[in-house]
């Protein structure tokens, strides 16, 4: 039984971590206005968030594809490799600002129920 509880809680974490982790993302490319793959990935660890390149990289090419983000590489005044370099669009603006909400409201909902 406790295998089961176990198996389940791993599937609650996955699926909220997803949706927590894309407007984590959506929040922090609003306040550093762009920013490219790695930066992002040293931010959000800097702020407690551990994310892996594997799980960052496919996310940022779905909001891409989905046109919450805008993607550009850049190559001049860098030194090293050419980045990809992410903003958000207007879409990814009103993404944002839905799932803030929703995300606010959730919390609500639960601390009035543990209270």
């Amino acid at each position: 039984m406790y295998a089961a509880m176990s198996n389940a809680n791993d599937n609650w974490r996955t699926q909220i971590r997803k949706g927590y982790l894309e407007l984590c993302i959506l929040s922090l490319i609003r306040v550093r206005k762009r920013i490219y793959g790695f930066d992002l990935i040293s931010e959000l660890e800097t702020r407690g968030l551990e994310v892996k390149e594997g799980t960052l990289y496919p996310l940022l090419n779905r909001m891409t594809s989905d046109g919450c983000l805008s993607a550009a590489w850049e190559t001049d005044n860098l030194k090293g490799h050419p980045r990809k370099f992410y903003s958000l669009t207007r879409d990814g603006q009103r993404a944002l600002g839905e799932m803030g909400s929703e995300f606010e409201s959730m919390i609500q909902v639960y601390r009035k129920l543990v209270q």
